[in-house]
């Protein structure tokens, strides 16, 4: 594959996406469909690029060899925007793409699979602007009459409409991570199994710690300090132990008969959960989609 065009003063080296092949020496960029293109969009890795056009068509090229991978093409309809999928959690080679056509309808099409997945009709008007959630669980479409529909790329059920822009169409859709820092930890309380009377608490305030609480007495017994705020907890009958997890993929294990600490790394985000069974023997935990058992020495 020939790069196309001269460097020099005000130009730049360039590639041109084939219809076919390219003859070595053609200086002319070639065109990558047989009509208007409207949108490129890039996968995850960046191994390839997809385009859509009037033609109703869709595209994903190698940006490796810049050849053509798959197609797919919808008759008698103009593809007028197009969304890549991020990354899922737990499913990185599930890739899919969005695309909104002139009729108002929007297509999944699955590049792993090479076929059409779903196609839903959420609007009544050309669809102008489409983006996946970070998450890719929701997909946002927008239309030239300035609605915006929030669906379900599995289901297809739209399951909310925005209509702030009516009346103008839709340019753009962007999305972002939701930021989690500055948000208040999670405001946390049980009953102590093995002491009726303490009640135990964890949750923002000015120092990372567990507040134990007696309600007979009616005023604080004991803090325990923390290395961060948590953001999960269980207490067991038999052993006497409190499980904390933090946002920072760590579980901690304190022995309240003897005082003493122990820290545990094997989760790859904030561990959200974690529960003793009633025996106690097992310590289930949870981040995200992933769950550890852990088993808990006695003695």
């Amino acid at each position: 594959m020939p790069w196309l065009g001269h460097p020099g003063p005000g130009s730049w080296n360039r590639k041109c996406l084939p219809r076919g092949r390219l003859r070595e020496g053609d200086q002319h960029p070639q065109p990558s469909h047989g009509f208007p293109v409207n949108e490129v969009v890039f996968s995850p890795g960046e191994s390839h690029c997809a385009t859509c056009s009037e033609d109703g068509s869709v595209r994903v090229w190698s940006l490796a060899s810049m050849e053509l991978v798959i197609q797919f093409q919808v008759l008698n309809q103009s593809c007028l925007c197009l969304a890549w999928s991020p990354p899922c959690c737990g499913r990185p080679k599930q890739q899919r793409l969005a695309a909104g056509y002139g009729d108002g309808s929007l297509r999944i099409f699955s590049v792993s699979r090479t076929a059409m997945e779903l196609k839903m009709h959420p609007h009544t008007a050309a669809l102008t602007a489409v983006a996946f959630s970070t998450d890719g669980q929701t997909v946002l479409s927008g239309d030239k009459d300035g609605l915006v529909a929030v669906s379900h790329p599995c289901t297809g059920m739209t399951f909310r409409v925005l209509s702030d822009h009516q009346s103008a169409p839709i340019s753009t859709i962007d999305v972002t991570r939701k930021e989690t820092q500055g948000q208040l930890p999670p405001s946390l309380a049980a009953f102590c199994p093995w002491d009726g009377a303490l009640l135990m608490y964890v949750g923002p305030g000015v120092y990372k710690e567990v507040i134990i609480y007696n309600l007979c007495q009616k005023q604080v017994v004991e803090k325990i300090p923390l290395p961060f705020f948590a953001m999960s907890l269980s207490l067991s009958l038999g052993t006497r132990l409190l499980a904390i997890g933090f946002a920072e993929c760590m579980l901690r294990l304190v022995d309240c008969a003897t005082g003493t600490t122990q820290d545990f790394a094997g989760h790859d985000n904030a561990v959200h959960l974690c529960r003793f069974t009633p025996s106690a023997r097992l310590l289930f935990t949870a981040a995200c989609n992933e769950i550890l058992v852990w088993e808990v020495a006695s003695g």
